[in-house]
């Protein structure tokens, strides 16, 4: 009995000392890995430092106080990423909002408030009551940085659900519009049809950024449904959907550079929050 005890507490010593001994090892390779972090991130090599400190956290999780540094040195990497976000938008978004400043102003707002969420901007010679009567394809942007393309047609009934712009053998076609989507609107007074397609977004498949590309060459339009009607592109609608597109672009940079701005703040208080 006595030697059973004996021996018991001998492997209990053992058990202790192996384990001293491996977490001094741990401990030794964690202040290791955590040299390797602080001289990444004097080196700017964030990504690589980001690496590594996952790897603290995963191979040593009950080194609380090793991975509490290793919280730190990610701390400092989201700090130090913010502020460079901070400078980089702080410079860029002046100019950005100069430039859409200079492109807004031969555009006119548009906003029913009794039936719309967002208004809409609208380029000058494709304001709604100047073009009631004519086949042509209008675009616009809305408050909401949603770029619209819309094909208008009179007439003869073809029942359209597509359009295809081309330039020689080069071309760009929209989605086709079943005539249950509420996207495509058609109806009929004293015997003239009136039919419209409005394609918002991707929807468009890059006709709108097709005409901004090829604006000063002839570009034919194909209304494609039941029948098939072709005209050419006014050099004023070609103008003006181009302008739409390049706002739409330009209200999109300014958008995300002022989320960018606010989210690197977020990040920066939370941080000074957690430390005070």
């Amino acid at each position: 009995m006595i030697k059973i005890n004996s021996c018991i507490f001998t492997l209990l010593v053992f058990a202790v000392f192996t384990s001293c001994n491996s977490r001094k090892e741990q401990e030794k390779q964690a202040d290791m890995r955590l040299k390797h972090i602080e001289l990444l991130i004097g080196q700017n090599t964030l990504n690589t430092a980001k690496i590594e400190i996952d790897s603290i956290h995963i191979l040593f999780p009950r080194l609380v106080e090793k991975r509490r540094i290793a919280a730190a040195f990610e701390d400092t990497i989201v700090r130090r990423e913010s502020s460079r976000t901070l400078a980089y938008c702080d410079s860029v978004l002046p100019k950005k909002q100069h430039e859409l400043d200079s492109i807004q102003v031969n555009f006119r707002f548009e906003k029913n408030v009794t039936y719309q969420d967002f208004g809409n901007f609208v380029y000058k010679t494709q304001l709604t009551e100047s073009n009631s009567n004519r086949i042509y394809l209008k675009s616009y942007v809305d408050e909401n940085n949603d770029l619209y393309l819309i094909s208008n047609y009179c007439g003869a009934k073809i029942d359209h659900n597509s359009v295809e712009v081309a330039v020689n053998d080069l071309l760009a076609r929209t989605d086709t519009l079943a005539t249950t989507n509420a996207a495509n609107h058609s109806f009929t007074v004293g015997g003239m049809r009136w039919e419209t397609l409005t394609y918002k977004n991707e929807t468009a498949n890059g006709v709108a950024s097709f005409i901004t590309q090829e604006v000063t060459k002839r570009i034919k339009v194909s209304l494609h449904g039941k029948k098939t009607y072709v005209y050419y592109l006014a050099d004023s609608d070609k103008k003006a959907i181009a302008e739409t597109y390049r706002l739409w672009i330009v209200k999109k940079d300014v958008t995300q550079l002022e989320k960018e701005i606010k989210k690197a703040k977020a990040r920066i208080a939370r941080i000074n929050k957690f430390r005070k």
